[in-house]
């Protein structure tokens, strides 16, 4: 009697980028658009695992840390999910930045110099030994948390998902935060990605 073969039941993972309107105060207003609650969250959904401030105006010594590496970008890990039709998936989840030198409130220097919109449609990431964020107090802490590192290699990417703030206020014109995500979203749809959207009041 032949022996029926083992199915590979290997759990696929993807790639995740969360992108959206970021910069210094003057671009995004006194606050960002929710792109790090909303990574926390799918992430580490458990309310002890939740932080509500997440800063992007860093120091020189925590931008070159392990946790940002001298990236505009953040790994905020892996979670896993079940699928409307099929088996469980997981999901490495990374958010697509900028931060800002909290002397010169410009951004910071990076290897990666385009500006924002291009940089955020990448679809290949990587960073050696860059470890998983969870919170601003990680940054020069990092042997209190826990400490994954991203996968080696290039990163890449299946999909992207844009944050919109669509409440008013903080500072920040809509109808600016709207021009940014149109021509961001052009630029991830010339990446074949799929790209999906997500808007919210903060």
């Amino acid at each position: 009697m032949m022996m029926a073969k083992k199915q590979d039941v290997r759990t696929p993972t993807y790639n995740l980028v969360v992108v959206g309107l970021s910069g210094t105060e003057k671009e995004k207003g006194q606050c960002g658009v929710g792109k790090s609650c909303l990574c926390n969250r799918f992430v580490r959904p458990s309310a002890d695992d939740f932080y509500l401030d997440h800063t992007s105006v860093l120091s020189t010594s925590d931008f070159g840390g392990r946790v940002v590496n001298n990236d505009h970008f953040l790994f905020w890990g892996e979670a896993g999910r079940t699928m409307e039709e099929g088996p469980e998936c997981r999901m490495n989840v990374v958010e697509q930045t900028e931060f800002i030198d909290d002397q010169t409130f410009q951004p910071h220097r990076s290897t990666a110099l385009q500006p924002y919109i291009k940089r955020a449609a990448s679809t290949k990431l990587a960073s050696a030994e860059k470890l998983m964020y969870f919170c601003t107090d990680q940054l020069g802490l990092e042997q209190d948390f826990e400490q994954k590192q991203m996968p080696e290699g290039k990163l890449m990417v299946d999909g992207f998902l844009l944050c919109v703030d669509v409440s008013r206020g903080m500072n920040r014109s809509f109808e600016d935060q709207m021009k940014f995500v149109t021509n961001l979203y052009n630029q991830l749809a010339k990446t074949k990605e799929t790209c999906g959207t997500g808007s919210y009041q903060m």
